[in-house]
């Protein structure tokens, strides 16, 4: 993040926060910044004009609260908090204040997520009715991650899987009205979280979106610099993969085989017929613009607050896949539908 925004133009010095005196010392070492352990130094700073809210989860609540109350504009990680209840302090919290919050929802940023949206807005999905993700990977949080607790990490649900809810939300452009999630028994046996959901969400235009996640598929890569880290997920057995279905046509996004499709629908005389019309990929070096593409996220979050423009994103919009995450803990805890 540091190295994505400390060149645009009206950033003039970054202050880095850490509670590691260790980690303090690497940022100003490595990076050439200001780096300091004391809040204080940063929040009572009036030269300090956007925060990044980038710790642990259990903290960005906390953290944001504090930043507003001092007059900044915050940019926070997903997610907002680890509970509804101060998700929803946070959002009223800076809607009183009339302040610049935006919550890091960076896939509204990808090349290859924007592609759908732009594909959807100019008709060529008609009312898109359906969305399928399949999500497949390795643990990669790896032991004694704050990820991996309860009470510093939230669930996994908010720390991984919001921006897989988000998008839906994105392309369907209409409320979520129940929402029924289950887990399979973990195989990781060191997580207090979930490692795997099976969710569906039902929207108020009868639109269905359905996410399936499992996180402990090994891997083969192990940091070979002379093998491509995406094209290897496949052959392992993993997949991030969305199918958007709607009435006019069909769009599959395919992360690890570095893929776009687009279909048209149309009429035969025998029965409904499928095109495809449109076919994309991209290097290994546009990877990081297509998946998830921070650095284009922090840079126009960085243009945004000096030219006073409100952000890219609605906090309040954000609060409400926040909704869906925490409904989706409840029906995967309780075995229950949630309304919404």
């Amino acid at each position: 993040m540091i190295k994505a925004i400390r060149d645009e133009p009206g950033v003039d010095e970054i202050v880095a926060l850490d509670i590691r005196p260790e980690r303090v010392r690497q940022l100003r070492d490595e990076l050439g910044v200001m780096a300091t352990d004391s809040p204080a130094a940063v929040l009572d700073d009036p030269e300090v004009k956007l925060v990044f809210v980038t710790a642990s989860n259990a903290a960005h609540a906390p953290l944001t609260l504090a930043a507003l109350e001092a007059g900044k504009a915050v940019m926070c990680e997903k997610p907002i908090a680890t509970t509804l209840a101060d998700a929803e302090r946070v959002v009223r919290a800076a809607e009183a204040k009339g302040a610049f919050l935006q919550i890091g929802f960076e896939l509204r940023y990808s090349k290859l997520y924007t592609q759908v949206k732009n594909w959807i807005d100019q008709g060529l999905l008609g009312d898109v009715v359906n969305t399928q993700c399949n999500y497949i990977c390795e643990e990669f949080h790896k032991k004694g991650s704050w990820r991996n607790r309860l009470e510093t990490g939230g669930g996994m649900f908010g720390e991984k899987l919001s921006h897989y809810v988000d998008q839906p939300r994105w392309w369907v452009g209409s409320p979520v009205k129940d929402v029924f999630a289950v887990c399979a028994p973990n195989v990781v046996p060191y997580y207090e979280v979930h490692d795997n959901y099976h969710a569906v969400y039902r929207f108020a235009n009868g639109a269905v979106s359905e996410l399936t996640f499992v996180m402990y598929m090994a891997q083969t890569y192990q940091g070979d610099p002379l093998k491509d880290f995406v094209a290897t997920q496949s052959r392992d057995g993993h997949e991030l993969r969305y199918r958007i279905i709607g009435t006019r046509g069909a769009v599959e996004t395919d992360v690890f085989n570095r893929r776009i499709l687009r279909w048209e629908f149309g009429d035969a005389p025998e029965r409904m017929i499928s095109t495809l019309v449109e076919e994309a990929t991209w290097t290994r070096e546009e990877d990081s613009r297509h998946f998830h593409n921070e650095d284009g996220q922090n840079r126009d979050i960085v243009r945004r607050v000096l030219a006073g423009e409100p952000p890219a994103t609605p906090a309040r919009d954000a609060l409400e896949t926040m909704r869906l995450v925490f409904a989706a803990e409840q029906s995967a805890d309780s075995g229950e539908l949630v309304s919404v």
